[in-house]
């Protein structure tokens, strides 16, 4: 038998359709390895697979940007995005009401598993998110996603859990999490007119599930000699360092250099889009294709051990033998799902390291199970640590699936860690503040509105940055790498250029970070921010500081924006968009631009790949629909906040004039 040495990847299972059409564009909708297929979310492939099922860093879990933890043990400020072709994969983005899926999350979105179910067998019935679903068909040649989202869900009075629409074609796929819900929808969608087309629906066969599938294959290939037996033979760190930070081996000056040269590759994408390369005809001629001038790249100061968030897994070993806290060796959506220790993993902290085997000793000896994401059976899923520098404290957050655990039998739980942790051997960890999080199947990821019931300490951690001091709760968004952070926000000061009389848009401020360290410069700060939490720990944070000239604003960006910014009394503003990986919404955009005194914004882009469309709206020629002068490119920087990863923050610049011309005198020339 022919052998090859490297990591299997799992064959597409494609779904039998009378249309080849649908069949070449569900095979990749069914899999589950579509995630956000909008141009916003073109992403460069090997993104979507830079960290595994193990480490979706996550953006601002502040503004409840879904922390689309592709598993429940990610870390946090990075998303996996995948392109393929331009279909469309979506379900609600709470922060902003846009569109964005956390990449089939470990099939633990929707419904319980039959009551006769085999706890060591995978689930025959597909992903739970997709158990009870729908194909609409006849739908208008021309609809957008969140028309068919809003006539679903106001129109209708349905209850969509997941929504699969692609683009210019006449069907799209709908999840529910119940039969019920199901039913109701085939009742009413059925026969229902819009823009002239009567839909028609009918129930659809839900995909397979990834571990299901990779069983299937294996026994497949088992049977079939002719086909190669694919091996890894790496030992078993090494796969989960190549998983959770895949240039752990690559010296950091290369690094560097490979972000540096993929910061340049976007750049020449806006400049090279259909929509606005007349007018960057000029600046490609100078600037080697690219809209504006690249800036050298900022590394971090720290390379190791940087993180001050973790998402860990909660799972099996390898063998299945022995209950392991740490990271995913890949995605469970490729038929992943054994954990590995973090130890080797040279980003997370030693503190979070310690936490993470105290907290594994721990849920050894309880009578609770990991959490299964094949069977959803067990208990445990989840491990968050977050840690601060200066002795700022360590915290703790505990993922618990109720799965019919008593009342009762939670309470003696959390009476026995608390125990543990405070006056056990739990006490070697250091932990400040411990929540317990009591959280149901349905749970799709960590920024749920689950409660966080509070074991033990305060509630918050405290962090020293820009010689401030600055509470961060459970839930709320602080970069993860504080002392480059530093670094950002000091090149984000430089280039606000603000003076006494300015007037800082904080826009999806989190904690306050930004716009607190600017503060003592500008006549006035103002804060958006959509995480209730979070907007609690900015005020506090400019009391904590004696800063008095900030407000805040708890709400969804595209909802305040306008009436901020028309009430507005100077002349001189500046915004700061520093927003989560989706990028701001459209209308964000477009109020911004309406804002006649807003003179330059400075946008920090997390993922800026997906933030093109932002960049091209800022830049692209007034029209009846994008109304205000546009901004101008000034230049652009990376700066790498993410050592030993693929993914790197790109600070870019944007001005405007918006002064009108000087009206000619008799006979003179206009100024």
């Amino acid at each position: 038998m022919a052998e090859i040495k490297r990591e299997p990847s799992s064959p597409v299972e494609k779904e039998t359709l009378q249309s080849p059409e649908k069949s070449d564009i569900l095979s990749k909708l069914e899999t589950g390895n579509v995630v956000i297929k909008t141009e916003q979310a073109a992403a460069a492939d090997e993104t979507d697979r830079a960290y595994g099922a193990s480490a979706t860093i996550l953006k601002n879990t502040e503004t409840a940007q879904p922390e689309v933890a592709v598993n429940s043990g990610s870390m946090d400020n990075i998303m996996d995005v995948k392109v393929e072709e331009n279909v469309m994969t979506t379900t609600e983005n709470s922060e902003h009401g846009d569109t964005v899926e956390a990449a089939e999350k470990d099939s633990d979105t929707d419904t319980l598993p039959p009551e006769d179910a085999d706890d060591l067998c995978p689930r025959d019935t597909g992903f739970t998110s997709e158990n009870f679903k729908i194909e609409i068909t006849n739908l208008p040649r021309k609809f957008g996603f969140k028309q068919l989202k809003k006539r679903l869900s106001f129109t209708l009075g349905l209850r969509p859990h997941k929504l699969k629409a692609i683009p210019h074609k006449a069907f799209a796929f709908v999840c529910f999490s119940c039969e019920e819900d199901r039913e109701a929808a085939l009742k009413v969608i059925g026969g229902h007119v819009w823009k002239g087309r009567e839909l028609q629906a009918k129930k659809a066969q839900p995909a397979k599930d990834p571990m299901k599938r990779k069983h299937d294959d294996a026994a497949e290939n088992a049977g079939d000699n002719k086909k190669a037996k694919v091996v890894d033979d790496r030992p078993p760190d090494v796969r989960l360092k190549d998983s959770v930070t895949p240039l752990w081996k690559i010296p950091y000056e290369e690094q560097l250099e490979t972000k540096t040269t993929r910061m340049r590759d976007i750049l020449r994408s806006v400049a090279s889009n259909q929509e606005v390369r007349t007018q960057f005809m000029k600046e490609r001629k100078l600037q080697d294709g690219m809209c504006c001038p690249l800036l050298p790249i900022t590394p971090s100061p720290v390379l190791e051990g940087y993180r001050n968030k973790s998402e860990f897994s909660i799972g099996r070993s390898d063998d299945g033998t022995e209950t392991v806290v740490g990271f995913r060796f890949g995605l469970y959506r490729d038929g992943t799902d054994s954990v590995a220790s973090p130890t080797q993993i040279s980003v997370i902290s030693p503190e979070s390291k310690t936490v993470v085997q105290c907290f594994q000793d721990f849920i050894r000896s309880s009578k609770f199970e990991p959490f299964d994401h094949r069977t959803h059976r067990g208990h445990w899923r989840q491990l968050t640590v977050r840690t601060s520098l200066g002795g700022g404290g360590i915290m703790a957050i505990a993922e618990f699936v109720l799965n019919n655990a008593t009342q009762e039998e939670m309470q003696a739980e959390k009476d026995a860690i608390k125990s543990y942790f405070t006056s056990g051997k739990g006490q070697a960890a250091g932990i400040t503040t411990l929540y317990f999080r009591p959280c149901s199947k349905q749970t799709s990821n960590s920024t749920s509105a689950e409660p966080y019931e509070l074991i033990f300490g305060d509630g918050h951690i405290c962090e020293s940055l820009m010689n401030m001091k600055f509470r961060i709760s459970p839930s709320a968004f602080f970069q993860v790498n504080t002392v480059a952070a530093e670094v950002l926000y000091k090149l984000i000061a430089d280039w606000c250029k603000a003076s006494p009389s300015t007037t800082v848009l904080d826009i999806c401020c989190g904690t306050g970070t930004i716009g607190l360290s600017l503060a003592q410069d500008v006549k006035k700060v103002i804060g958006i921010e959509m995480c209730k939490e979070a907007v609690e720990d900015a005020k506090y944070n400019a009391q904590l500081n004696g800063i008095t000239n900030c407000t805040y604003h708890c709400a969804k960006v595209q909802d305040v924006i306008q009436d901020v910014v028309q009430s507005l009394r100077t002349s001189e503003v500046v915004a700061v968009l520093d927003p989560p990986r989706a990028g701001m919404p459209s209308s964000v955009i477009k109020s911004l631009r309406a804002c006649r005194d807003l003179k330059r914004i400075v946008y920090a882009a997390c993922h800026p790949q997906i933030a093109k469309p932002n960049f091209i709206d800022l830049t692209r020629p007034s029209s009846k629909k994008l109304k205000g002068e546009p901004f101008k490119f000034v230049h652009a920087m990376p700066v790498d906040l993410f050592p030993q990863t693929n993914f790197c923050e790109l600070l870019v610049l944007f001005e405007r004039d918006t002064t009108p011309p000087t009206k000619p005198s008799d006979g003179g020339e206009t100024k």
